[in-house]
């Protein structure tokens, strides 16, 4: 099996293909290489590998998750049949720093990609179902206007308030406002046709919505960070996903209070962070779930983490089992 080790850049790209040897460092093949970032580089990455008579089903073709430049590439390698795999760029820098590497130059960085693919276990990547990402797209385009929308209302505010406004400034700025409000309500719409037109999606963002602090947009949001949930088998999975599992710290006779590991989507966590202070303030079983906590002397902020991974779980379940939130439910003793 070889590895290609790619550091995607804006304009180009770097690689360092070498050889898996078990038992031993990889072998490195040829001279490292460069190719423009564009549809004729990729096409001269591939005849390289042709011109070396390399099966491309034999390359696992290995990125990092840097932005969103690793995509073109991504795809592009996938379609002409190599194993793809995008890591997350931590990995990389820690492995890097167990390699004791000094400097760091785009090179280098393709040749610290390659060691990293030739030594560790390596997940397939395989591209998103087209109608998600762009539902994901979406809400975060959304995001980013709610965003602007908030920044520019705190403006409004700070001109009404001085003494001698600037008149045009002020309409300009309630013109801005329109207009954002305008697009959030254009997306809006645009999200609830697109669900509504898939059965399979809206089944499951109203399998979500019966979870107490689930709504619409959290449903959506949840469904759309996670891939509708195909790549996760457990519930644990998604919550360290989405970084709220717990993480021990001991040695020896020190052992400190565990906090969430925060490794994973911090988007995602935000979302059922949220979600967990709407549901502290419902009349359900988990808001008692939460002041328990409280009672227990467990922070404020640590009870609603808690109640966060809890509501996150439920919501895996429903969607697993496409049955809706039965708040009487209680799980069998040979369940647990």
């Amino acid at each position: 099996m070889y590895v290609l080790g790619i550091d995607v850049g804006k304009t180009e790209i770097y690689v360092r293909l070498v050889e898996r040897c078990p038992g031993g460092p990889p072998k490195i093949i040829g001279k490292q290489k460069s190719f423009d970032y564009d549809e004729k580089g990729l096409e001269e990455l591939t005849a390289w590998f042709s011109s070396m008579l390399i099966v491309f089903s034999d390359v696992y073709a290995v990125m990092e998750a840097t932005g969103v430049y690793w995509e073109r590439c991504a795809f592009y390698l996938h379609r002409m049949g190599f194993v793809v795999s995008v890591v997350n760029p931590a990995q990389i820098k820690y492995f890097a720093q167990s390699s004791l590497r000094r400097g760091k130059t785009d090179s280098m960085d393709a040749d610290i990609i390659a060691r990293y693919g030739a030594t560790m276990t390596l997940k397939r990547w395989e591209p998103p179902v087209a109608e998600i990402e762009n539902l994901k797209l979406l809400v975060h385009e959304r995001d980013g206007l709610v965003k602007e929308l908030s920044q520019a209302k705190n403006r409004r505010h700070a001109l009404n308030t001085r003494e001698q406004p600037d008149n045009l400034v002020q309409k300009l700025t309630e013109e801005r406002i329109v207009f954002l409000k305008g697009q959030v309500e254009a997306i809006d719409q645009a999200m609830r046709e697109r669900v509504a037109a898939n059965t399979v999606l809206d089944e499951q963002v109203k399998l979500l919505q019966s979870v107490p602090g689930f709504g619409f947009l959290t449903s959506l949001s949840i469904l759309v960070e996670t891939a509708a949930f195909s790549t996760m088998e457990t519930s644990r999975q998604l919550a360290a996903y989405a970084g709220v599992s717990p993480a021990p710290h001991q040695s020896g006779a020190m052992n400190r209070r565990g906090r969430i590991s925060k490794i994973g989507n911090p988007r995602l966590r935000r979302i059922v962070y949220l979600a967990a202070v709407a549901a502290t303030r419902t009349k359900t079983k988990e808001k008692a779930f939460y002041q328990r906590l409280r009672e227990q002397g467990k922070p404020g902020k640590v009870a609603v983490t808690a109640l966060a991974r809890k509501l996150l779980c439920v919501g895996f379940a429903v969607v697993k089992s496409g049955k809706p939130y039965d708040p009487l439910y209680v799980r069998l003793s040979s369940e647990a």
